[in-house]
């Protein structure tokens, strides 16, 4: 279920959504794209569904199954958004025949729920190590971890009097999360933002960091860039993951990222972490990070976009590469894709059917829907691995979607 603010911009965007989703909800299963011709089975796993496909480009014929399937995922907050539009529009897409129950309970759920067989598939901030699915494999293995979107961690903060968007670098908000840096007017951060009076207040200005109580792959994505440029940070022994020991006192701890952002915006001095889009609908300033290249930039399309695009080689041959810390001059550094698990080898025709077609659609058609929630759509390299990925899965050795 979506959070309140989620709710608030879909209802505001919901004319230009809804005729989105209608231009690219024909049903057509036959994609031509660069790599070949790939072949999409009927939808539908709880009944039975008459489907023809004619080679080429024209489309199918089909009747809805006889009852409805739903399927069932969860995880990552910082993609539930456009989680929650993407399978509004694959249920029109099939015209009701596949609905899907998203749960943004953090990524840290999503791979346990993923691992123990609770969901059809889960969302993910943070890729999964091989050491931590190995034992599944055999049955259920390997784990395909698909780039779907990406998204940018955005610094937001809630300083009375300050309504500008403050310059502030990596080793600074790591301070700031070690505690080293415990005020708004530290001379490290007024240096930074020499025109910002307010920040010359001698009193009550102690900053009061906010992270995720929940394993977060958001945690994940902020960490690893830590890691990347804070001696501190490195120093502290605390390295990146998906939960992190914060320190003990003086922080508050948000479930998910709406939880996060909810705290920041009712408390007076915080600053927190989460998606760009959470910042932005609950109208909360994010600070301009120093990128790799010396500039300073606030979360933007073009931003991850740029970062994306630094290391396109990188996660062609590995999908699950870290785009923090991207050396671009107009690369957003606190950049990052987040990922779909799913098994490769499926136990239910059916449901493994409609998994699959529903990632084709997510990484095809649903990219559009992606930027009016600040989310970039995938580089075109991207989507073209992603559909190599997404072909692997199979029922009984036989893939889903076949290429022809």
């Amino acid at each position: 279920m979506l959070v309140t603010a989620v709710n608030d911009m879909r209802l505001s965007k919901k004319t230009a959504v809804s005729s989105t989703v209608t231009a690219v909800v024909a049903v057509v299963v036959i994609l031509v794209i660069v790599a070949g011709i790939y072949i999409l089975k009927p939808f539908g796993g709880g009944g039975t569904v008459t489907t023809t496909v004619t080679t080429g480009t024209s489309g199918t014929t089909s009747t809805s199954p006889t009852t409805p399937l739903t399927l069932q995922a969860g995880g990552s907050s910082f993609v539930n958004p456009v989680m929650q539009v993407w399978v509004a529009g694959f249920s029109d897409y099939t015209n009701g025949a596949v609905k899907t129950n998203y749960q943004a309970i953090g990524s840290g759920a999503g791979i346990t729920g993923i691992l123990k067989g609770t969901f059809d598939f889960a969302g993910s901030d943070a890729p999964v190590a091989s050491s931590v699915s190995g034992n599944y494999t055999a049955v259920k293995g390997p784990l395909l971890q698909i780039p779907e979107t990406l998204g940018a961690v955005a610094i937001f903060y809630n300083i009375p009097g300050v309504k500008v968007n403050l310059n502030l670098t990596g080793p600074i908000i790591a301070d700031i999360y070690l505690q080293k840096i415990t005020l708004w007017n530290d001379p490290a951060i007024r240096a930074l933002n020499p025109k910002v009076a307010d920040l010359n207040a001698t009193t009550n200005i102690t900053i009061i960091p906010v992270h995720r109580s929940d394993g977060s792959g958001t945690t994940y994505a902020l960490t690893n860039y830590f890691s990347k440029v804070s001696a501190d940070w490195n120093a502290s022994g605390k390295g990146f993951g998906t939960s992190i020991n914060w320190p003990a006192a003086g922080e508050l701890a948000g479930k998910g990222s709406a939880g996060v952002a909810a705290y920041v915006g009712q408390n007076p001095l915080a600053v927190g972490y989460a998606d760009s889009y959470y910042a932005f609908s609950n109208k909360l300033l994010s600070a301009a990070v120093q990128n790799k290249a010396g500039n300073f930039l606030q979360p933007s399309l073009a931003g991850v976009t740029s970062a994306a695009s630094d290391f396109s080689s990188q996660v062609q041959s590995n999908p699950t590469f870290s785009i923090t810390n991207a050396p671009g001059a107009a690369s957003y550094p606190i950049s990052t894709y987040t990922y779909l698990l799913v098994w490769q080898n499926q136990g239910s025709q059916g449901k493994g059917n409609d998994v699959a077609q529903l990632f084709w659609w997510i990484v095809t058609h649903g990219q559009s829907l992606g930027p009016p929630l600040f989310y970039p759509s995938l580089p075109a390299s991207v989507v073209t691995t992603d559909q190599s990925l997404i072909a692997k899965m199979n029922y009984n050795g036989t893939p889903f979607i076949q290429s022809g």
